[in-house]
């Protein structure tokens, strides 16, 4: 078997092995939820049904997700604003042993909790208590909400415990599933052993007989670290952007998402591209609807031109799929049908994420382009696929996703050019640029770095039939603009350069952490960007190039009013990479001027998202902080020795050890933590 067969083949079961694990240790508790709405007349018109582990819903999303992403137009009618809901919540309450147990409701609206049939007196400021046997005990939650934003948390206080939220594991649908739930756990347990046992007894089948099938396994795992690690990371990427991947970014945090997704699916079904769009003044009346959909407000307008349309046929054709294969249908408004409203953000953001996906292996390879060895250019793969405000970016249902790939494809391109002057390459660049024309407007940044490439080294031929290509592409874009309407198209156009408002304030709030608008992770971003600032100053400085053009025309044609976080997404892949090489780099040297900056940027920012609140606002902390993180590098400055030099390097492993889990912590409890974080964190 050959070595990349082999690779191929230790992911396949590592993914296999981590999906096998989900499955049997995934909660087994929780308590049934029957979503409801209110309909005119009074009565309630089921919209989902579900398991809830827990009852904790601090922020709204998860509740409101239920009613969003489950809506059927055709039985439930059109949503114009969120509406009045009820949901009721069945079970069984475990309880642990006999005595005297708190009960409290945190809840926005109205909520009766009931407890073997007999209701519970909430007071929002004392506990309610009742003395119960150890066992279970039927379990009754009514919440109701008829506007605002939705809020429900039960916790309880156990005998000579602390008040928390009830967890999961004490509450059940229905008694046979905690006998299912601990069978499960059981073969759990039971698989992970067996993987252990595997793990430690073929290194030592292979010491005893080199040449069977275990020392030959071995060498092969050994040979192929690399590309082994890269699949796990790539399996580790996947799971951390696609853990509540529906629910943050927050629906309607930004409406462009909803722009692509009926774009693609209007051009697919109705052969017109159709959405909201933010020049509604430029369509006749007859070609726009004016509607409001779960409380916000759309102008739908035909034909639309506010964006290129390569990013939304992918993102119309998976929502086209999801509907064909549920069957549903919308009736129509105004004589225009709704269709286009099926599209949901489950279905939506699966286009992004599969882009970013291929962005971790395409990753690799433009890292080695630029000189990064073979573990720099994993550990780039490594922070792109962990750090948490690429993670939340690469979600959004916007064109910069692909424009990320096309621009990191034209890199590798452009230097196979420069390298082989091929006509073929070219070709393939050209075709690279003026797809990126289609996929957004700011793609005009990939021909003009990958024309700069080419022309450094003197490659004018091959820099010709680049523009060439492209210009092909821009040709046909003009001439898909004029199949529909070029009046429009223009009017479109002298809006767009006409209505924002460019300056300076641009290019300085590109260096600013954001998702969408919100800050968030600003520690880590500036890391990133003083890990391209050390770049400059090497033989990578080749990096600056692409970030140094795309930075410059984002700057001279966004509104500096609102530079959105997505414009950052193509930069990512480019930073990233600069991240690795200072990794790898720090790392080895382990001196105080390589790790401060990462840790009062990067491993600070991991801290105060993934620790409590009450551990991180105290002086304590930041004692402890400048100790661990400080202290062992100045100790080395001030008495060079091996032992020194040592401990120097196990603190820098830790830190970065460190880093990587407050970040895979963050991931796992974004929803909360970006909810809270209110832009300044």
């Amino acid at each position: 078997m050959s070595g990349r067969r082999a690779a191929l083949l230790c992911v396949t079961v590592l993914a296999a092995a981590a999906l096998m694990l989900g499955f049997l240790f995934r909660p087994a508790g929780g308590l049934r939820g029957r979503y409801a709405i209110l309909a005119a007349n009074g009565s309630e018109v089921m919209v989902h049904e579900r398991i809830d582990p827990r009852i904790d819903f601090p922020v709204p999303q998860r509740l409101d997700a239920a009613y969003i992403f489950h809506w059927d137009l055709a039985r439930q009618g059109f949503p114009a604003g969120m509406p009045a809901y009820v949901i009721r919540w069945t079970g069984f309450l475990d309880v642990p042993r006999d005595g005297t147990y708190g009960f409290a409701v945190v809840a926005e609206g109205e909520c009766l909790l009931q407890l073997d049939g007999t209701p519970l007196a909430i007071d929002p400021v004392a506990l309610a208590e009742r003395p119960l046997r150890a066992g279970l005990h039927p379990i009754a939650i009514e919440y109701r909400l008829p506007q605002g934003e939705a809020k429900l948390v039960l916790k309880w206080r156990p005998p000579d415990g602390a008040i928390s939220v009830i967890p999961g594991s004490q509450l059940l649908p229905d008694p046979a599933v905690a006998a299912r739930g601990r069978a499960r756990r059981a073969i759990g347990w039971g698989l992970l052993a067996g993987m252990a046992g595997l793990a430690f007894a073929a290194p030592w089948s292979a010491r005893r007989r080199p040449d069977g099938r275990a020392g030959r396994l071995v060498r092969t795992i050994a040979a192929e670290r690399r590309r082994i690690a890269l699949g796990a990371i790539l399996l580790l990427a996947a799971f951390l952007r696609f853990h509540d991947y529906a629910l943050v970014p927050f629906h309607h945090e930004t409406a462009d998402e909803y722009q692509h997704a009926w774009e693609g699916w209007t051009l697919l079904h109705w052969g017109t591209p159709a959405a909201w769009s933010t020049f509604p003044s430029r369509y006749p009346p007859e070609q726009a609807r004016d509607f409001q959909w779960f409380g916000d407000r759309y102008v739908l307008v035909w034909p639309y031109f506010d964006h290129p349309p390569l990013f939304s046929l992918p993102v119309g054709l998976l929502t086209s799929l999801k509907t064909w294969i549920t069957q549903e249908t919308a009736p129509p408004i105004g004589g225009v049908r709704f269709d286009f409203l099926l599209s949901a953000l489950p279905v939506m953001r699966m286009t992004p994420i599969l882009c970013s996906l291929i962005g971790v292996l395409l990753l690799v390879r433009v890292a080695k382009t630029y000189g990064a060895s073979e573990e720099a250019a994993l550990l780039a793969a490594l922070v792109y696929a962990t750090l948490p405000i690429i993670v939340l970016s690469h979600r959004l249902v916007k064109g910069e996703s692909l424009l990320a790939l096309l621009f990191m494809g034209a890199i590798l391109l452009a230097q196979r050019c420069a390298e082989t002057d091929r006509r073929r390459d070219a070709l393939l660049l050209g075709l690279l640029c003026g797809l990126s024309l289609w996929t957004k407007a700011t793609g005009v940044a990939v021909p003009a770095v990958a024309t700069l490439m080419l022309v450094s080294r003197r490659r004018w031929r091959a820099a010709g039939v680049t523009l060439a290509v492209t210009a092909g592409f821009l040709l046909l874009y003009l001439a898909y603009a004029a199949a529909f309407d070029f009046r429009i198209f223009l009017g479109v156009l002298r809006s767009q350069a006409t209505s924002k408002l460019v300056s300076l304030e641009g290019l300085y709030d590109l260096l600013g952490g954001k998702v969408v608008a919100k800050l968030f992770g600003r520690g880590s971003y500036l890391w990133l960007l003083l890990c391209a600032a050390l770049a400059g100053l090497r033989r990578e400085r080749g990096l600056l190039l692409p970030m140094a053009v795309y930075a410059l025309i984002i700057a001279a044609t966004a509104d500096s009013r609102v530079v959105y976080g997505w414009y950052r997404i193509p930069l990512y892949p480019f930073l990233c990479v600069a991240a690795g090489i200072a990794l790898e780099e720090m790392i080895s040297a382990a001196d105080l001027y390589r790790t401060l900056p990462f840790a009062i940027t990067a491993l600070a920012t991991g801290l105060l998202y993934a620790l409590p609140e009450p551990i991180v606002d105290t002086k304590r902390a930041v004692y402890l902080f400048g100790l661990v993180a400080v202290g062992p590098f100045l100790l080395r400055l001030a008495h060079e020795r091996r032992w020194t030099q040592r401990l120097a390097l196990g603190t820098t492993l830790a830190l970065v050890a460190i880093w990587l889990l407050t970040s895979l912590a963050t991931n796992l409890n974004l929803l909360e933590i970006y909810a809270a974080s209110r832009g300044t964190r």
